[in-house]
């Protein structure tokens, strides 16, 4: 296993593989090679394709931030950025990757700043103001990608690690208004477990091709990492009367999932509207399904980035797919 310690001027890269990640001040920065094929190409022969998901690990008990830089700053200039990887002998074929880069999430607060909206009063509010980014503690950010190299070599990877100016929360200086520590997206965690109700039947629904959750907690619906007992990666797969349709209904927020004019994966509390129904196609795949949309024909499937899409394509048994766990 590499070993890194500090902070250099310039970003630093290293050789990886998928069994020797890089160990950067306290994150692991590495990737897993989940399936390997070999792919031919019309007229350049065959190839070897990799399905490879990259991650970053905090593998410490705190929690790591960028801060925004203190004083007037319109673009709040600190990158979200925490490593990028690539692969030096892949083609770059259409549909595939070179690289990645994995993004840190933002890191809100809990702020008491000043009400000047009236003169007279000395009053101060409670508001949520993003500082910066971060990473929590033990917490792995992924994203996946395919990857073709040239028939049986393996991905040569590098990673470039670009999130030098990460401090430990512990020890972050922050200016400005009083802030109440309540950090990260505490602010819309869903409420604490109750009982279900009879007759209520809640799943999650994990991604077939990078195994992230289907959730909104952090709005729209996308598939990303989850904390256990999250009530924003629950779902209720709801029969519609008469029919072989089912509307896929959030636990947390109510919304069911539709697919509006635009053609984009939304919500909607309207549990008559018909591009809210979906019909469950069974795959080879024990408890996988794949969810068509019953207005546009399409699939529910993700993009490289999480977010939610729909793919009229069938037969793409990764991003379709969704495996059906308990909570």
């Amino acid at each position: 296993m590499l070993v890194y310690c500090g902070v250099t001027a310039q970003p630093a890269t290293f050789a990886i593989t998928d069994k020797q990640p890089a160990q950067v001040d306290g994150l692991e920065l590495g990737y897993t090679i989940k399936s390997t094929e070999v792919k031919a190409v019309s007229g350049k022969g065959d190839f070897s394709r990799y399905s490879v998901s990259f991650y970053v690990r905090n593998t410490t008990n705190q929690g790591k931030i960028m801060l925004y830089k203190q004083g007037w700053n319109i673009l709040n200039n600190v990158s979200d950025q925490l490593a990028q990887f690539n692969c030096l002998n892949a083609t770059g074929a259409r549909l595939t990757s070179k690289e990645a880069i994995i993004n840190a999430e933002a890191c809100n607060v809990l702020a008491i700043v000043d009400n000047n909206c009236d003169p007279k009063k000395n009053k101060q509010d409670k508001q949520f103001a993003q500082i910066g980014y971060w990473i929590k503690p033990g917490q792995t950010i992924s994203t996946s990608a395919i990857l073709i190299t040239p028939l049986n070599t393996l991905p040569n990877m590098q990673v470039t690690y670009l999130a030098s100016q990460l401090t430990p929360l512990s020890s972050a200086s922050i200016g400005g208004p009083q802030l109440v520590p309540v950090a990260g997206d505490q602010y819309n965690q869903p409420p604490p477990p109750q009982p279900v109700a009879d007759g209520e039947v809640f799943v999650k629904l994990k991604n077939n091709f990078n195994n992230m959750y289907l959730n909104n907690e952090q709005g729209p619906p996308q598939a990303t990492n989850i904390d256990a007992g999250w009530w924003s990666a629950q779902w209720q797969l709801i029969d519609i009367p008469n029919s072989h349709y089912v509307s896929i209904k959030n636990r947390w927020k109510g919304g069911s999932l539709l697919v509006d004019q635009r053609g984009y994966v939304t919500f909607t509390d309207n549990y008559n509207d018909r591009a809210s129904y979906w019909t469950m196609e069974t795959t080879n795949d024990q408890n996988v399904f794949r969810f068509r949309n019953m207005m546009t024909g399409g699939y529910l499937c993700i993009a490289a980035n999480g977010v939610l899409i729909q793919s009229k394509t069938p037969v793409n048994n990764f991003c379709s797919g969704w495996l059906m766990e308990q909570p």
